[in-house]
């Protein structure tokens, strides 16, 4: 996997980018399942776009 989602104690989710090793976006308060599926998956910029607002 590209991008993986690691809890951050007193923080929440952060998606890290494996292949550039750094944090992607910001910290989510639950896990971002919806976003990492297609964030590793079609990479669609709409898609990422609507679950970053919700």
């Amino acid at each position: 996997m590209r991008y993986i989602a690691i809890d951050v104690p007193g923080q929440g989710w952060r998606i890290w980018s494996t292949p550039v090793q750094e944090w992607w976006g910001e910290t989510f308060p639950t896990y971002p399942t919806a976003l990492l599926d297609e964030l590793n998956g079609q990479k669609r910029t709409d898609q990422i776009m609507k679950l970053l607002r919700s």
